[in-house]
């Protein structure tokens, strides 16, 4: 075989397997109210729009993607904030198949399919009553004295019900097993946390709710594999404190086992927050449970949200690496004036203002004031901030933000320079202060330098 004809194969054994990654949904669907069908995946057990698609007019619709993770996928329509109305959970892992027709209240496989979603059919036949009853509850008007038997029936069932039914995916059938776990305990607390006409006291309750724990589903984060996991988390967590006299927070928070869960259960009550100050208030006592990146980032959204950039207001902080890759924040400089320049070695008028910066730090030298620089240059563009600043010789603290990231979202910055004067207890002077060659910022500099802490 010559050089040509190897390489010939080697893409096309490359582009054969780019393409078996590929998972594709083709539907029809036949609701009577016309709607987008949207494919949603599963990110730490919310809902996240992939894709959306109006149906033709024959009902057609499809998507092809390429799966993140293997795992369960989102089709549907309305809000995902409704949790799974109008909605059905899908198996996708790659190189796989989906054929289905979505129908008012239900949905059918059709044609090719794959194991892991004929087995999934299978249990959505057999909840399907018990779901509407619950997640449909203004519709099905359930109340606890036909509820209770289907969650009886069901459960039951669920024992044994896998057997038999192995994939030959030994990842999905596991993640069967916990499906029809959370699967019931979704259904049975969306049913107690959701208005109906009667509701059930202690003594109603039939076994499986006497039996429930929910320190079982709160002990790790599985729930963040399903697309109702926070959904469900806050009523999980009611169910286990449900014998409190009086609502108390902390003492709520802390009966989770999980710190990942703690976490969630912490930032959706901040999310409900109106004011700036109540949410720093929860924030500074529970933000050692934003352990992940996800939960870092919404909660530094929420204090975007609700900051006014008011003088006297809590700085929001920032955190970046600075020339020697250190990780450098706002808040380390607490007990001086910090003035913040965010720039970029590609801005003209940032350029401009560097000589009168120079002058600026050199005046205010050896006083207690912090000259902190952010760059908000690209990461590929990452050496040529380090080379500006070494022919320019800049002084101050030099921080590379690799891109318009979390300070500029959190301080509305459209534009650039913009620069930032902070006290030295952390709060805000000015989030849009005059320019280093405008005399007013040296004079504010000065004033703010003679207020004691």
């Amino acid at each position: 075989m010559n050089k040509f004809s190897t390489l010939l194969v080697i893409l096309l054994s490359a582009v054969c397997t780019a393409q078996a990654q590929f998972t594709e949904i083709k539907g029809v669907f036949k609701r009577s109210e016309p709607a987008t069908v949207k494919l949603y995946k599963v990110a730490y057990g919310r809902m996240e729009e992939i894709a959306s698609i109006t149906p033709a007019a024959n009902g057609a619709f499809g998507f092809s993607f390429q799966p993140d993770y293997k795992g369960y996928y989102v089709i549907g329509t309305g809000d995902p904030r409704k949790g799974m109305q109008d909605k059905i959970k899908v198996y996708a892992k790659g190189n796989d198949k989906i054929n289905l027709v979505l129908n008012d209240s239900t949905y059918v496989l059709t044609g090719v399919n794959t194991k892991e979603n004929q087995v999934l059919e299978q249990w959505y036949k057999l909840t399907y009553q018990l779901e509407h009853k619950s997640v449909y509850f203004f519709n099905t008007k359930s109340t606890y004295v036909d509820f209770f038997p289907a969650l009886e029936s069901v459960a039951a069932k669920s024992k044994s019900w896998m057997n038999g039914k192995a994939t030959g995916n030994a990842d999905f059938d596991q993640l069967m097993k916990k499906t029809m776990d959370y699967d019931l305990a979704y259904y049975a607390m969306t049913f107690l946390f959701t208005p109906r006409s009667v509701h059930p006291t202690k003594a109603d309750y039939t076994s499986y709710l006497k039996n429930f724990s929910s320190d079982h589903f709160l002990q790790n984060e599985d729930l963040y594999k399903f697309p109702y996991g926070m959904g469900v988390l806050g009523n999980l967590v009611m169910f286990k404190n449900k014998d409190l006299v009086k609502f108390d927070f902390d003492k709520i928070v802390m009966s989770i086992p999980s710190d990942k869960l703690k976490g969630e259960y912490v930032l959706a009550g901040a999310a409900r927050e109106t004011s700036y100050a109540k949410y720093l208030e929860i924030a500074d006592k529970y933000n050692k449970y934003f352990l992940t990146a996800d939960q870092k980032t919404r909660a530094e959204k929420i204090a975007a949200g609700l900051a006014t950039f008011k003088q006297g207001e809590r700085a929001i902080s920032f955190t970046y690496p600075d020339l020697s890759g250190n990780q450098v924040s706002l808040t380390d400089f607490k007990g001086k004036i910090v003035l913040v320049d965010v720039w970029a070695t590609w801005c003209g008028p940032c350029k401009q203002e560097i000589p009168s910066l120079k002058a600026l730090e050199k005046e205010f030298h050896g006083k207690d004031v912090v000259f902190l620089s952010v760059s908000v240059d690209e990461e590929k563009d990452k050496e040529k901030w380090q080379k500006f600043i070494a022919d320019g010789q800049l002084g101050g603290v030099q921080l590379f933000a690799s891109g318009w990231s979390q300070i500029t979202q959190a301080y509305a910055i459209k534009g650039i320079p913009r620069f930032m004067l902070f006290d030295k207890n952390g709060n805000i002077i000015d989030v849009d202060a005059p320019r280093p060659s405008d005399p007013k910022l040296k004079e504010l500099l000065n004033e703010w330098l003679n207020k004691a802490l």
